[in-house]
């Protein structure tokens, strides 16, 4: 439990305890504990937030990122909410929605398959070397990204038992949105995955990582993102620097953009796609999908136009040559 130490601490615990209390992770102590150190900093010695220490706290600090302050007040925001259900009064602040300018780098079908190719040729030339163990997974792992359109962070939680090659799906627990989702793999997926399973799961147990390292503890995702830059500087794809991409995340970003073109070219209507894409992703709303629409006419003009008949599938097949 952390250590809160003003006239909110016990409240404070009564709240993470409440959150969770609906199945959610809320993992929000550390945030928490800097809501905490402001009102015993200001003195707050009542219960109940009021107007003027919400509006201390909402005040923008000195080169503050505005998705930063956007949080801060979504936090306290939640605290007030709770304050008043449980019986003391307080101002509540309104929400602040960040600016954002960030547009994710959508890479081509044609970078794709530079980048699975230097990720299959930095494999085999780091086979005999101890720490090539997140080389030699990073093929598989890259392709499933693409091909599921999986966050990184659920990939290296994945276990044995998560990955059913029988039935050709994965089971993605707790994710992002605190929801489990299940996902179908494509054929050639399933395929990639039976052949990595066959030569490194061969004697594990149901609830070892499915991604693991020499020692059997999980991949980490710093690895994979740090094995990605190495590939995608093999590959010649151009790095615009840090925070500008691409970066590991944009290959979620690219697999929705692609599969949209992919259904666009099919000639469904992709707005009545977009709730099938929106749980397939495992987005909580579909404001986060619709962003594709928008990408996917940025990257593949005239993708939109014409549609009249079904796609076979969403995500695209991924081939051992790509």
């Amino acid at each position: 439990m952390m250590p809160y130490h003003s006239v909110y601490a016990p409240l404070l615990n009564q709240y993470i305890a409440f959150k969770r209390s609906y199945g959610l992770k809320f993992r929000m102590e550390y945030a928490l504990k800097e809501l905490d150190d402001f009102f015993f900093i200001t003195g707050a010695s009542t219960l109940g937030v009021t107007r003027e220490q919400a509006e201390l706290w909402a005040r923008r600090r000195p080169n503050e990122a505005d998705s930063n302050l956007s949080q801060r007040i979504l936090n306290l925001n939640g605290f007030c909410r709770y304050l008043i259900n449980v019986g003391y009064p307080s101002f509540v602040p309104q929400l602040r929605k960040p600016h954002s300018t960030f547009t994710p780098r959508i890479l081509t079908h044609e970078e794709m398959a530079r980048l699975f190719k230097a990720a299959d040729e930095r494999a085999v030339g780091r086979r005999t070397q101890s720490s090539s163990s997140h080389s030699k997974l990073f093929p598989v792992a890259l392709r499933l990204l693409y091909a599921t359109g999986m966050r990184a962070g659920e990939l290296v939680a994945l276990t044995v038992a998560d990955v059913d090659l029988n039935e050709g799906t994965i089971l993605i627990r707790e994710s992002k949105n605190g929801k489990d989702r299940l996902v179908p793999l494509s054929d050639s997926m399933l395929e990639i995955l039976k052949g990595y399973s066959a030569r490194h799961n061969l004697f594990a147990n149901a609830s070892m990582p499915f991604f693991r390292r020499r020692d059997g503890k999980p991949c980490r995702r710093n690895s994979l993102y740090a094995q990605f830059r190495v590939c995608i500087e093999m590959a010649g794809i151009h790095h615009e620097g840090r925070g500008k991409g691409p970066r590991l995340h944009d290959v979620r970003h690219t697999a929705a953009v692609h599969s949209m073109a992919a259904m666009a070219d099919a000639g469904l209507d992709l707005y009545y796609c977009l709730p099938l894409l929106s749980k397939y992703l495992g987005h909580s709303s579909l404001g986060s999908t619709e962003k594709y629409v928008r990408l996917s006419e940025e990257y593949f003009p005239g993708v939109l136009n014409d549609a009249n008949s079904i796609a076979p599938s969403i995500f695209p097949e991924v081939h051992h040559d790509r």
